[in-house]
């Protein structure tokens, strides 16, 4: 079950009423029966047909009559993905807490997601009369910001008790159709309860580009702004920007990495200590109202749990060896700068700084962007090897995946720097074996340096393996490249690969990338 979407606020205005409860009960109600007049919240489980032909399991819980927990589970019959929706209600003396999570699990795991708010969250906020998440008030939809009320999104961008993350859409310069008020909305919209969504017109943005320079936005673009404190002088990389072209071209892949982004980010988020009133569910379903749990249930959810538990244990052994050695490497290296008088340029290197290449990236077209920006030098990463990454962004191990392909790629820089530095023991299968820092792991679950004899003999198979390369390493301007990083041995088609040529060796001292895409494009066997 992968979580998709977390947003928590509290309202002070209503602290220990009753009646608000009552209301946000009779509320939720109308939403999880889709009726205007709903029967009351009774706890317990049932389950019922809702529009569309959906099936719906709801599971309520009552802790007194100042606090309620439902748990609404929808699927389509025939479809292989279940929709889990968690909302949980809570007054104390301090206001009255909401927190709403939405969850997916999937027996496809190359199913495109678009995520996005459940629409609960907007009724439950309307309801609200200040809703907050620490130092963030929390929008029901876009808010326009005129030019005289910069030095407000400015003070908002500044606060370092802002939690939320504030999106900022710009119009476009010159003559337009107002799509971009739209595409604004729709971002608040799908974003409702985890950012804060801000549009500007051509007179704001022009007086934000003056607070901010670079780091502003400008004709059409979209700027998301990440928490914490944000200046002038902050780093631009952390705070994403989208042009203008990219929200046209392809506007809904944009927008839904906009929100994935944001939504990503709500999901880390600590669940505040008002809501431990409901206790700790031991690794089990809410459902799992007075411990009556079908033991079918129980036996699936044992070897499903037995199965990731087997599969999380082999991955922390191997990252556990990598970190050992990692450790050891440090502190000889630690040791060695201390004993020649350079420990001020160890801890002066503790943190990445603003020139510094980013340790962490949000998805995996933003790890093949910072690698043309960053390991130029060392990686050749041409535009056309960037391919159908759209899913891949959206994906619920979007995350995951991208921070994976940035180390590898981040591996392919080092090693390729290594050897024009006089590493000479091999090539990079060798190289990752010897444990660099910067390495990748020298397994044939995460890398092969070759394909199957069975993909090399095939025409067909075989040709999905040539890419694009500088013509310095092949007048054609192309070459079979077999050796690739297995990004991920879970996803099915979707799991990102990256394919490589090794040229440390040859005219341009590179390694170059003829792809940063899909499984489904380098088909084998048993993919077809």
């Amino acid at each position: 079950m992968s979580t998709l979407y977390r947003a928590v606020w509290s309202d002070a205005a209503s602290a220990r009423d009753s009646e608000t409860v009552d209301g946000l009960r009779k509320l939720v109600a109308g939403w999880v029966q889709e009726s205007d007049d709903p029967a009351p919240l009774v706890d317990g489980r049932r389950d019922f047909e809702v529009s569309q032909g959906r099936c719906r399991e709801l599971a309520v819980r009552s802790i007194g009559s100042e606090a309620f927990e439902v748990t609404v589970t929808d699927q389509v019959p025939g479809d292989a993905t279940e929709w889990v929706t968690a909302i949980r209600i809570v007054a104390d003396d301090e206001g009255v807490h909401a927190l709403v999570e939405l969850s997916m699990s999937s027996d496809d795991l190359a199913r495109r997601v678009s995520v996005g708010r459940p629409k609960i969250v907007h009724e439950l906020l309307e309801m609200a009369e200040k809703p907050r998440i620490g130092g963030s008030g929390v929008l029901t939809g876009a808010l326009a910001m005129p030019a005289n009320g910069i030095d407000i999104l400015v003070e908002m961008l500044a606060n370092p008790d802002r939690t939320l993350p504030i999106i900022v859409c710009a119009e476009p310069n010159g003559h337009h159709d107002g799509t971009w008020l739209r595409t604004a909305g729709n971002i608040a919209a799908r974003a409702e309860g985890v950012a804060v969504v801000i549009t500007l017109d051509w007179n704001a943005v022009n007086a934000l580009r003056g607070k901010f320079g670079s780091l502003a936005i400008w004709d059409g673009g979209v700027r998301v702004y990440a928490p914490g404190v944000v200046t002038a002088e902050s780093e631009g990389w952390r705070h994403r920007y989208y042009v203008r072209s990219r929200l046209e071209e392809s506007t809904r892949a944009t927008v839904d990495r906009i929100v994935y982004s944001v939504t990503q980010l709500s999901t880390r988020r600590r669940v505040p200590d008002a809501f431990r009133v409901f206790g700790e569910q031991n690794g089990l379903p809410v459902e799992a109202l007075d411990g009556m749990i079908p033991a079918k249930e129980l036996l699936v959810a044992r070897e499903q749990w037995e199965f990731e538990f087997g599969v999380a244990r082999d991955e922390q052994s191997a990252l556990e060896r990598e970190l050992v050695s990692a450790n050891g490497h440090l502190a000889r290296l630690k040791q060695e700068l201390i004993a020649a008088g350079l420990a001020d340029l160890l801890w002066g290197t503790q943190h990445e700084d603003a020139g510094s290449i980013p340790d962490e990236v949000q998805y995996t077209s933003e790890a093949a962007m910072a690698a043309q920006i960053y390991l130029s030098d060392w990686v050749a990463l041409p535009d056309s090897a960037i391919r159908e990454l759209d899913d891949i962004d959206t994906a619920p191990e979007a995350y995951n995946w991208g921070n994976k392909t940035w180390r590898g790629l981040r591996a392919l820089a080092a090693y390729a720097e290594d050897r024009a530095g006089g590493w000479d023991r091999g090539g990079f299968w060798d190289w990752c074996a010897s444990g660099p820092l910067l390495g990748w792991p020298a397994t044939s679950k995460k890398l092969s340096m070759t394909e199957s004899e069975t993909v090399q003999n095939s025409d067909r198979l075989s040709k999905t393996r040539v890419f694009g390369v500088d013509p310095d390493v092949n007048p054609a301007g192309e070459i079979t490249m077999l050796a690739h990083l297995k990004i991920s041995e879970g996803g099915g088609n979707l799991a990102p690969r990256v394919y490589f040529y090794d040229d440390t060796k040859g005219p341009t001292r590179k390694m170059h990338i003829g792809l940063v895409g899909p499984h489904y494009l380098v088909p084998n066997k048993s993919t077809n």
